[in-house]
């Protein structure tokens, strides 16, 4: 049985997906339609099973894991397969680790693959081209423990000599115990174990975000695909104004998520995502009701999108990736890999998908020739993901850059410090992290050669016999190696994923503990936020007297429409506050971003590059230095 409109609410989960992957500046909190394909599924599903339940008094679960089996695991495969060859278009930072990210895709694995990398879903510094297969993860988890619970129940009522009516009443008595259990226990274990340091687990673990499954299944035991008489009756009759009033409701909540919700928010995740469900369990049932107030049948173009969105889904996120390097205008970009998906979407559905469902083989696909070529591609496939970098080249030199970050600090700490350093020296013997100071060996990529440091603006003694504090995000963390020459005494805090909505709280800490230095540098932005200029202004007028500020413009070269009006604002400061130098690196470095790494942002690991950046910040710190402090 179709239930008409129920399009809708897949359409509009995968809409804000799409939005949020292709315009995430833009619609910043579109992560929540995940949330509303969860909440669908867990509607779907039991729905589905009581009314297997009514019908033949039995639930067989053999079915049901084939069922749902069929569904989702030969599209991932096929999209797999698909891909790979064309992720050698791509940079070889796009591939690192892409034999681990395969087997966790195919393996249902990638939530538990992402948790213990560490890494945010946004704070990325090369993106995955299977990291959005974590939902099939927490929906894979769902079915396996959904199936056990829906089996014993039916089993426990059966064992207590119940069927017919009330089998089915008693089992959705028992299902919303469950669902209801389940659904307070998963929000309540995510409001306890929340740590904003660390948002991968509360995001990707299936016991703090399962409770929009058994949101759905409570859905579904009031407001099911096959509903009584008497509500049928009630729905046909339901006033259209109550109805257009609460779509409108909770469609227009949805919508402020998407462009008000940003992941990095503290409460985000603690209450988006729960208001998102909501609103999904809601639009489930307005859809519904819409489907008994109705006579019209859908149009065929929402049940092509819905039919297939599974399938656009995964196939979205990694044809944009592949896209996007090649094209830079956005919109451009996103509706181009909107229709690719939906090309390779319908291919898989329509053309594919029937086969696993009983439908006749074309003669074609009988044939040795089609076979020979299936295995070519999977050993092609297999190759790319075995041959494929361990790590990326942007994230080796971050960590190798974070290691001279920390051993440098530790040389300053006195004797305690250098014995860790000591002990450090036998353990890091084999790394490629260096400090000839302290008997570390080299890598070429941190050799900071003589030919290189002669090309930055020597630093002023002005600068150097005062105190400087330096402020920044992963870009600031990759040149720590050079910088902690060229300023050796600089307190200096850098740190991957930092917003400028971090930076004016650590520099708020730092003024109120009195270590602010009486230069200051700030290098962040590339971590967009809604209200940069506003932490910018707090920034400069919370600074003490005497204080004298250099601001770095971030540069992205697949943001750059976000980021222009920030820096464009960040240039104006200089008319208004004289002891405040901007330090344009976006302008400078906007023609030269094919000398930045894969993703347009970093650079760090490549001197020439470094030595640029350093001497545009030393060239600012100097200007600086010749006028007056804050008064």
């Amino acid at each position: 049985m179709r239930i008409k409109w129920f399009s809708l609410v897949r359409i509009i989960g995968l809409v804000l997906v799409l939005f949020y992957h292709f315009f995430v500046k833009q619609f910043p909190g579109g992560f929540i339609g995940v949330d509303i394909f969860f909440v669908f599924s867990g509607y779907l599903i039991t729905s589905l099973f009581f009314i297997e339940l009514e019908k033949s008094q039995t639930f067989d679960i053999l079915k049901y894991y084939k069922r749902r089996f069929l569904r989702i695991f030969p599209p991932l495969v096929m999209m797999i397969m698909v891909v790979l060859p064309f992720s050698l278009l791509l940079p070889s930072d796009f591939r690192a680790n892409l034999a681990k990210q395969v087997s966790a895709a195919i393996g249902f694995a990638t939530n538990r693959f992402e948790i213990l990398s560490g890494s945010s879903y946004e704070a990325q510094q090369t993106p995955k081209l299977f990291v959005h297969t974590w939902t099939l993860s927490l929906e894979f988890i769902f079915y396996l423990i959904w199936g056990v619970i829906l089996l014993g129940i039916v089993l426990l009522l059966k064992h207590f000599k119940q069927k017919d009516k009330f089998l089915i009443g008693y089992t959705k008595i028992l299902v919303l115990i469950v669902s209801l259990f389940l659904a307070v226990f998963s929000i309540i274990r995510l409001q306890l174990t929340f740590d904003p340091h660390y948002l991968s687990y509360s995001y990707f673990s299936f016991s703090t975000h399962m409770f929009p499954f058994f949101i759905g299944a409570i859905t579904a035991v009031f407001f099911g695909i096959k509903i009584e008489p008497e509500k049928k009756a009630l729905f046909a009759s339901y006033p259209l104004k109550k109805w257009v009033l609460g779509t409108i409701l909770a469609s227009g909540v949805l919508l402020f998520l998407t462009i008000f919700g940003k992941f990095e928010s503290t409460w985000t995740i603690r209450t988006n995502l729960i208001l998102s469900s909501l609103m999904a369990a809601i639009l489930i049932v307005q859809f519904r009701i819409l489907h008994e107030r109705t006579t019209i049948d859908e149009p065929k173009g929402l049940t092509v999108l819905a039919d297939t969105s599974y399938s656009v889904y995964l196939f979205h996120w990694p044809v944009w990736l592949i896209i996007s390097h090649f094209i830079n205008q956005v919109f451009i970009a996103g509706i181009l890999s909107f229709f690719i998906s939906l090309l390779c979407a319908c291919f898989v559905y329509y053309g594919v998908e029937p086969y696993f469902h009983g439908k006749a083989l074309p003669t074609f696909m009988k044939q040795k020739l089609f076979y020979a070529g299936v295995g070519a591609l999977s050993l092609i496939c297999l190759v790319i993901a075995i041959s494929a970098p361990k790590l990326s080249k942007i994230e080796q030199s971050i960590n190798e850059a974070q290691i001279s970050q920390t051993m440098t600090k530790l040389d300053k700490q006195g004797q305690l410090a250098q014995n860790l350093v000591d002990t450090g020296k036998g353990i890091f013997a084999n790394t490629t992290w260096q400090n000839a100071s302290l008997g570390f060996l080299s890598s070429a990529d941190l050799q900071l050669k003589q030919t290189v440091l002669k090309d930055v603006e020597t630093t002023s003694d002005d600068v150097l016999n005062a105190t400087q504090t330096i402020l920044g995000d992963s870009v600031m963390v990759g040149v720590v190696p050079y910088l902690t020459t060229i300023l050796p005494d600089a307190d200096v805090s850098a740190e991957v994923g930092r917003n400028y909505d971090n930076i004016y709280k650590l520099f708020a800490q730092k003024v109120k503990e009195k270590t602010i230095g009486s230069y200051i540098v700030i290098s962040a932005g590339a971590n967009v936020t809604a209200d940069m200029i506003t932490d910018v202004q707090k920034i400069i007028s919370e600074s003490p007297k005497g204080s004298r500020i250099v601001f770095v413009t971030p540069f992205d070269g697949n943001n750059m429409g976000v980021l222009n009006q920030f820096n464009a604002q960040l240039r104006q400061l200089t008319k208004q506050y004289p002891w405040v130098v901007i330090v344009d690196w976006a302008a400078y470095i906007s023609p030269l971003q094919n000398e930045l790494w894969a993703d347009k942002i970093h650079f760090g690991g490549k001197p020439d590059v470094s030595s640029q950046y350093l001497d545009l910040v030393v060239k600012g710190l100097n200007q600086v230095s010749k006028v007056k402090g804050k008064p």
